[in-house]
């Protein structure tokens, strides 16, 4: 009797020694590479004009656009789709042409009781780094931003 309690004793030990070293280690730390940076020429705030901001919820689909920013630099693009999120709230997505693969999403919200405010960002899925649309006083610049702590929808 006491020879089976030992042998099952000894057979319950060795598939559990057996089960945890079948199990893979986990990586504690991954290593993700960086991407290339697309807005490399472009300095770290890009200041905006507000009222060619405004002028992209006047425009409609398929339309071409030019924004301009400063140190001579523009962004030019199409309008690929315009969306009314509900009362007060519009939304515009620009296929941006002179960085391909890059989308320009813009938000325009003038429910009651507030005043017009922009949001919006230039992301591209292979980029380092995305542009920001950042609202300071009143005014909007363009601020760069690494990719990798910017969390997309």
């Amino acid at each position: 009797m006491k020879n089976r309690y030992t042998a099952v004793f000894l057979g319950l030990f060795l598939i559990g020694i057996l089960d945890i070293s079948a199990q893979a280690p986990l990586p504690v730390k991954q290593f993700i590479p960086d991407k290339p940076f697309l807005f490399v020429q472009l300095p770290e705030r890009s200041d905006c004009i507000t009222e060619e901001l405004l002028q992209l919820f006047r425009a409609e689909p398929s339309n071409n656009i030019i924004i301009h920013l400063s140190g001579g630099f523009q962004l030019e693009g199409t309008i690929t789709e315009k969306i009314q999120r509900g009362t007060g709230i519009t939304s515009i997505n620009i296929k941006l042409s002179n960085y391909p693969g890059a989308l320009f999403t813009i938000s325009l919200n003038t429910e009651s009781g507030q005043s017009k405010k922009l949001i919006g960002r230039i992301i591209h899925p292979n980029s380092g780094d995305l542009l920001l649309l950042v609202e300071e006083n009143r005014n909007y610049y363009m601020k760069k931003q690494l990719q990798k702590f910017f969390m997309t929808e």
